[in-house]
């Protein structure tokens, strides 16, 4: 079987691309745009560019795409010029994989199920191009595609494969080796869910003839506030170095209380594990 990774050298594309690399069954490709990272087999390319995607993808001919490219405040250009390039490529026997995210529910009346409604960011949010490209990208798929599956995750966490940790900890190590105290919001209710677990996931849904939406995470929500205590501990330091942040705390102030998502019909309908939080 012959499976492309796209944006495989990053922090969740790179763990996706090395599970899948051991898997000897599997003819792995994979592409990156500026930085191809710990791996010298990747190959280079901006999804962006119709021909350079159409080159690509006619030379590989996969049978199944994991699409884990993100861009962040440009993740309306990959949707509206890279995805539509897959599409646009895609034969009705290869299945699609998409990673999406818990942001699809803004209104913050969470935990959601994966039939439940998405909706729309405020144009002025600054998270709103991300967001509201995931949900047009998800309903893209769901109008053009029929052998697809789409997995939202909440926070992505851990350790990768090649030793690289999600920027929330790298960013919370740093503030307490300079011993500050930092605060976290305890209303933001989310599904934290780890790299290596979130990649798994990917890695089954290549093999597996499931499709569809299916949400990803622990089986158990927690805010910020205390996932980063857990986290804090982990790292040798004593929680109470976190503190509470104000609900009205900038710029935090719009973000969504509640995008917990409920994560029963993954674990009912496949073998995946998803570790208890720390």
């Amino acid at each position: 079987m012959n499976v492309c990774v796209f944006g495989a050298s990053g922090y969740l594309g790179s763990t996706v691309y090395q599970l899948l690399k051991n898997e000897p069954s599997l003819d792995v490709s994979g592409t990156y745009l500026t930085d191809p990272g710990a791996f010298t087999d990747l190959h280079k390319l901006d999804v962006n560019d119709p021909e350079s995607f159409s080159g690509f993808y006619k030379t590989m001919q996969p049978d199944v795409v994991v699409w884990s490219v993100m861009s962040g405040t440009y993740e309306d250009d990959l949707i509206n010029e890279g995805l539509l390039h897959l599409l646009d490529h895609l034969r009705p026997e290869t299945k699609l994989i998409y990673l999406s995210t818990d942001f699809v529910f803004s209104d913050g009346n969470g935990p959601y199920n994966e039939e439940d409604y998405v909706s729309k960011w405020p144009d002025e949010h600054t998270l709103s191009t991300y967001a509201n490209a995931k949900i047009k990208a998800e309903r893209m798929i769901a109008d053009q595609v029929t052998n697809y599956a789409i997995l939202r995750a909440g926070p992505i966490y851990g350790e990768n494969h090649l030793g690289q940790q999600d920027e929330r900890t790298k960013q919370l190590k740093e503030t307490l080796a300079n011993e500050q105290i930092t605060a976290y919001r305890p209303d933001l209710i989310r599904t934290f869910v780890h790299v290596e677990d979130l990649a798994a996931a990917v890695v089954a849904f290549v093999s597996n003839g499931l499709t569809g939406i299916y949400h990803t995470g622990a089986k158990r929500q927690a805010s910020f506030y205390t996932f980063m205590r857990k986290m804090t501990e982990m790292l040798g330091y004593q929680p109470e170095r976190i503190e509470k942040a104000p609900e009205d705390d900038q710029p935090d102030k719009e973000m969504p209380k509640n995008t917990a998502l409920s994560t029963e019909k993954i674990t009912a309908e496949t073998d995946l594990h998803f570790r208890p939080l720390p």
